[in-house]
């Protein structure tokens, strides 16, 4: 028994409601409505699109076909983190590793020993994990890669004095780090310390309207959700360290060439 399908009908009526943002932007005269159906459109045009492949791909379900897919959702989520963060695109063959590392080994750690599916490489269970952690994981990694560099940047002269007294760079960095880390970590456990109070999660909530009992759907939620802390916490670590390679010199002094010319200005 699956979820009940939602008309044609039905769903206009969904955009319908949005008449009301389209009111507050009115009343409080801002002018963001091009913005909003714009995104409203893009939103629309990619989930269909993306529910039609899906479609083609689980009828596939074949290993390598679900394996480059994830591969390209790795690269996207990659790309987004670099813009967000305002670091060049050149950067990609540094960080794309540490997502790599970051989602495959939580990935298959998790599906081999915790949700077991059959066949292992079972689209159904392979892509929409993926999906969610990725989702996440690029999240915190943004938070913390953003704010390692910008607390770097801030304080050359304090990373100066202490390379010049012999520090390395994994010291003169080390308390940056630590606060990046923090920065990212603190939105993740305020969410898992409110969930089922405050919000009841999507894949659970997505698996109750699927037919699925609850007692089975909170199991996977909450697998999911510690999948999801494991993976951005290596991402938002190993993203920092892989992309140091190439961030700082071999002195120890921040390179800005790997920031976009807006960013270093």
């Amino acid at each position: 028994m699956g979820a009940n399908d939602i008309t044609n009908i039905s769903l206009s009526l969904a955009f319908a409601a949005l008449l009301s943002s389209f009111l507050i932007y009115k009343l409080l005269n801002i002018k963001l409505y091009k913005e909003l159906v714009i995104s409203i459109i893009r939103m629309t045009v990619q989930l269909f699109l993306v529910g039609l492949y899906l479609t083609v791909i689980f009828k596939l379900n074949h290993p390598v076909v679900n394996i480059i897919y994830i591969l390209l959702m790795m690269a996207a989520a990659n790309f987004a983190v670099l813009k967000r963060t305002g670091i060049k695109i050149s950067m990609f063959l540094f960080t794309f590793p540490a997502i790599l590392i970051s989602i495959g080994a939580v990935l298959a750690f998790y599906m081999v020993l915790v949700f077991r599916p059959f066949p292992l490489y079972d689209a159904r269970y392979l892509i929409p994990i993926s999906g969610m952690l990725l989702g996440n994981t690029m999240n915190r990694t943004i938070i913390t890669l953003e704010r390692f560099y910008s607390s770097v940047k801030s304080d050359e002269d304090g990373i100066s004095q202490l390379t010049a007294m012999g520090a390395t760079l994994n010291e003169s960095t080390a308390q940056y780090l630590k606060t990046a880390y923090l920065a990212g970590l603190a939105p993740i456990l305020a969410n898992m310390s409110t969930m089922g109070l405050v919000s009841l999660p999507g894949m659970m909530t997505g698996q109750i309207l699927g037919g699925s009992l609850p007692l089975v759907a909170i199991k996977y939620q909450i697998a999911i959700i510690l999948a999801i802390y494991t993976a951005a916490d290596l991402s938002s670590l190993l993203c920092i360290r892989f992309s140091m390679i190439k961030g700082f010199t071999k002195t120890g002094f921040l390179d800005h060439s790997i920031f976009k010319k807006s960013q270093s200005d």
